[in-house]
C-alpha cells in the first residue's frame, strides 16, 4: 500500500550520494496545512524511520494553537529590536 502524505506531514529520506561527497545527507518535503508566509518559522516533529521503511524520517508540522503565527517583532541585522519611530 503506497504512503499517501497528509496537510501537516514531512517526510525525510536518506540521499543516495551515488559517489558525491557534497550531495545532502537527506532530502524530503512536507505537504502544507496552510499558508505560509516568508519568513515564518515553522516548527517540525521528526521520528525516526521504522526498519525496512524508505523514509529515514518521517513527522509533523506543529500548529499553533490561534491556527495563526504571531507576527516577528523587527529587529536590526544584528538581531537587536527596532523601536518604532514616534
Amino acid at each position: 500500500m503506497a504512503y499517501n502524505a497528509k496537510p501537516g506531514d514531512v517526510c525525510l529520506f536518506e540521499n543516495e550520494k551515488a559517489g558525491h561527497e557534497t550531495a545532502p545527507d537527506h532530502r524530503g518535503y512536507f505537504i502544507a496545512d496552510r499558508d505560509i508566509k516568508a519568513g515564518e518559522k515553522v516548527e517540525l516533529a521528526l521520528w525516526a524511520g521504522r526498519p525496512n521503511s524508505l523514509r529515514s524520517f518521517s513527522g509533523r508540522l506543529s500548529a499553533h494553537k490561534s491556527g495563526v503565527s504571531p507576527e516577528p517583532e523587527p529587529v536590526d541585522l544584528f538581531g537587536n529590536p527596532i523601536k518604532p519611530k514616534a
